[in-house]
């Protein structure tokens, strides 16, 4: 008996489906067609497609690398603005120089804050989380949208702004994978628009110039050839969009394409990788073009190449300062993970604002305090750009070094860290930066980085890394410096190589970090010590028991059920049958409309195993599965009145062909597959005035597929909370018959199975390879005993059953407009 859905999992995100969709009907129309190579048209159709994709990824590696330069030119503005306000005050007194900071502060984070509490929630932080999420599978409502794109630009610039921890490149990450998302659905668009046209009707058809368009038939044909595999495409499309933004972020084209490899996708091909390298070149390109500090890398330093006998002599120290920053990235993951009970609610939006005022004020607060009192007043080198640094309370022609190193752009402080003992910044008899000014920088950077991941505003983690690491890294290579004179010691490589171990430390990442810091300083001087610092920070994080920040959120998020690659060790000892839920909901091939209105109105699953009850087994309970049917297909069949039939599959409302009929029907589940979310249509779609407004019994299925697609962008559905089951549509029928549905000729009829001592790392093998969304547990006989999904599995994967249960349970505390995305998605 089906058991009545909890309305608490309704705002658990849904999951893609990348695989596209076969049904029985149009499997046997691909078969009397003639193959794909006999054909001119479909050859030119293909060449059309690409082309067509290949301008929208240029096109959003373009945007993304526009983004980069005018937000980083943004950034350097506000700041120069602030500082030159700040500097008029301090020539009053530090009271009302603090007093103004605090003010610009405040309200840079207010707006931030407000603007992503009212306008954008999926804004917050860096975004980099949800983006490889969506490339796990998980359906995310309202993350790739033109506000969230907005907002996200312009919180994160008056994040930098406002003093704040942050940096921008994660953030980059999420507004490329916006911008490449929004060119994949402009690409859709425009091949729907193309399918539109009646001459291309007409060539499609074979048809000469006057006959008559051949209608919905060579309007599903396109739409199957533009949108059966519109996920696999935005996939492809926001992977490619990921690697763009952080290639632009850092100027590293090979940096951006590993990073996507290693971080945000799950699942990877050679297609993806040419499309991530095109977009990551062409971003760079871009971003290079527009901002000139960034033509070779974006922490440029010209360091010394170490002879061989300094490499071996240095070594040691080297992996001894980048212990110390592995161990700093770990301390910041153990500190980010101890707040994160003291934060507020995401929908306490007051809390989340105040939250973000109180940090934003704290960290005014501390750097006013420092520079006053361990700030030192030193000469403005004349390798030094004029508009950088800050004067403080300096005498004319001084900075003070720690409110510069602190207030400056941040990719400006870090350069002059590690360019430290370069032919830039030649290490005289007057230091860069006092080692009191870098231990006070270090020892108060560290709590205030860990309270600013997680705000309410859009930022991210790279840039406060590497600043944090390459103030401590700068403080040990000045202090071996004085200790060991004859040995040249440059602190700019031990602040790069800390800078470096830090970000191991907090991310965890190993090739791309090693590729992303060597591209971005230009020049392949450090590579040795960055390669020894990633080593030596992977093993710290290691001993410590660390994960990496992306994992650690990703575990966390209750709403999400995110599969790793590698399955977890606790799968070892389990086989699929420990992994299934059991008994599995099923269907007859010809099954009573009644009947299947009540079970997409009761389960939670958004698929099911179909069965001949000639071959039940009514004692065990199990059924021979002789196909496997999805929700949105079910939906569509109950929302389309001319496809009921009486118990023996007979139409009641015969259609003039009835294999063209059924072909028809097959290409607009297809199409409303790439469209409409898998969950929550049965409200609308099973209603007397959604019937109505799907169309006549004489619109075409295509036609219903589209006002359903449009509909379901409106209707919160049957997943929301609270929503009232449908009452059933009038019969169409004057005589009394029961109405059935056939679900023989939309069925998939080679759905993926395994038997019931599948060894669960194999299981999970196939989820993650092949992007799936169920998987029947069938014994020898085929005969289904179970389903495993892929909550199943991430419930079975970790220690958070207990978690989404309870989280569940106290849903009712959490605002539906946040999660309203979630639903849609």
């Amino acid at each position: 008996m089906p058991v009545r859905m909890d309305p608490a999992v309704s705002w658990v995100a849904d999951t893609l489906d990348y695989e596209p969709l076969y049904p029985a009907a149009a499997a046997r129309a691909a078969a009397l067609r003639p193959p794909p190579h006999e054909s001119g048209l479909t050859r030119r159709l293909g060449y059309c497609r690409t082309l067509v994709k290949l301008a929208s990824t240029v096109l959003a590696a373009a945007a993304a690398g526009a983004t980069a330069a005018a937000m980083q030119a943004s950034i350097d503005w506000l700041v120069g603005w602030r500082n030159a306000m700040l500097q008029r005050f301090f020539a009053a007194s530090l009271l009302q120089a603090y007093a103004a900071q605090l003010v610009i502060s405040c309200c840079l984070v207010l707006a931030a804050a407000g603007a992503v509490q009212a306008l954008a929630p999926r804004a917050a932080g860096g975004g980099v989380t949800w983006v490889m999420a969506v490339l796990n599978g998980n359906a995310v409502g309202g993350l790739f949208t033109p506000l969230v794109f907005a907002v996200k630009w312009c919180g994160s610039v008056a994040a930098l702004g406002a003093s704040l921890c942050l940096g921008v490149e994660a953030p980059m990450v999420h507004l490329g994978a916006c911008l490449a998302s929004m060119a994949c659905r402009a690409d859709q668009r425009l091949w729907a628009l193309l399918g539109r046209q009646g001459w291309l009707h007409r060539l499609l058809a074979g048809r000469r110039k006057g006959a008559e368009p051949p209608g919905d038939a060579a309007s599903l044909a396109l739409a199957a050839a533009g949108w059966q595999h519109e996920n696999r495409e935005e996939r492809e499309a926001v992977s490619a969009g990921a690697a763009a933004g952080i290639a632009a972020a850092f100027g590293a084209p090979i940096g951006g394409v590993l990073f996507s490899l290693e971080e945000a996708c799950t699942v990877w091909s050679r297609r993806i990788a040419w499309r991530c390298f095109l977009a990551s070149t062409i971003a760079v390109i871009t971003h290079s073009q527009l901002n000139r500090h960034a033509d070779s890398g974006l922490l440029s330093a010209q360091l010394r190449p170490l002879a061989p006998l300094e490499w071996a002599q240095q070594s040691p120290l080297i992996l001894a300062v980048s212990a110390g920053g592995g161990l700093l990235g770990a301390a910041f993951n153990r500190l980010r993970l101890a707040a994160r009970p003291l934060r507020a609610r995401a929908k306490h939006h007051a809390g989340r604002v105040r939250e973000a005022m109180l940090v934003a004020a704290a960290t005014v607060t501390t750097i006013a305090a420092l520079s006053a009192t361990v700030g030192s007043c030193l000469p403005v080198p004349a390798e030094w750009r004029q508009d950088a640094w800050v004067q403080h309370t300096c005498p004319a022609g001084h900075y003070n070094d720690l409110a510069t190193a602190w207030l400056s752009p941040p990719v400006w402080s870090i350069r002059t860290l590690i360019s430290l003992g370069t032919e830039e910044e030649p290490l005289g008899k007057a230091p860069y930066y006092t080692p009191a000014s870098l231990a006070a920088m270090a020892a108060a950077y560290l709590p205030l980085f860990a309270a600013s991941a997680a705000l309410a505003v859009p930022g991210g983690l790279f840039m406060p890394s590497l600043l944090l690491g390459g103030a401590a890294g700068a403080l040990a290579g000045g202090a071996l410096r004085a200790a060991l004179p004859g040995w040249r010691i440059q602190p700019g490589l031990y602040a790069l190589c800390s800078a470096t171990a830090v970000l191991g430390g907090v991310f965890r990442s190993s090739i791309s970090l090693v590729v992303l810091m060597t591209e971005a300083t230009g020049t392949l001087a450090p590579m040795l010590g960055v390669i020894l610092a990633v080593i030596t920070a992977n093993a710290c994080a290691v001993l410590l028991g660390t994960e990496g920040v992306y994992e650690s959120e990703l575990e966390a998020e209750i709403r999400l059920n995110y599969l790793p690659q590698d399955p977890p060790p606790k799968f070892a000892p389990l086989v699929a049958e420990q992994l299934m839920a059991s008994p599995v909901e099923g269907l007859p091939r010809v099954v009573p409309v009644a009947q299947a209105r009540e079970l997409l109105r009761f389960s939670k699953h958004h698929g099911f195993p179909v069965f001949d009850p000639l071959h039940r087994d009514g004692r065990a309970g199990t059924f021979r599965a002789d196909g496997f049917i999805v929700r949105s297909q079910l939906e569509m069949l109950l929302a389309a009145p001319q496809a009921y039939c009486d118990a023996h599959g007979r139409y009641l409302l015969a259609p003039p062909d009835v294999d063209a009929f059924e072909e028809e029907l097959a290409a607009a589940m297809a199409y409303r597959l790439a469209h409409v979310a898998s969950e929550g249509q049965l409200a609308a779609l099973g209603s007397p005035a959604g019937a109505a407004n799907s169309g006549a019994a004489d619109a075409s299925p295509l036609r219903q597929a589209l006002l359903a697609t449009r509909r379901s962008r409106h209707d919160g559905g049957l997943g929301a909370a609270g929503a009232r089951p449908a009452p059933a549509p009038p019969s169409p029928f004057e005589q009394p018959v029961l109405p059935h549905l056939n679900l023989g000729p939309f069925m998939d009829t080679a759905p993926m199975a395994v038997r019931l001592d599948t060894p669960a790392p194999r299981v999970h093998s196939l989820f993650v390879s092949l992007s799936l969304r169920h998987l029947l547990v069938v014994d020898e006989a085929n005969h289904a005993h179970g389903m495993i999904t892929r909550r199943d599995l991430a419930h079975a994967a970790g220690s958070l059953l207990r978690a989404r249960s309870i989280a569940q349970q106290s849903a009712v505390f959490l605002d539906s407009d946040m999660e309203r995305p979630l639903e849609s998605g």
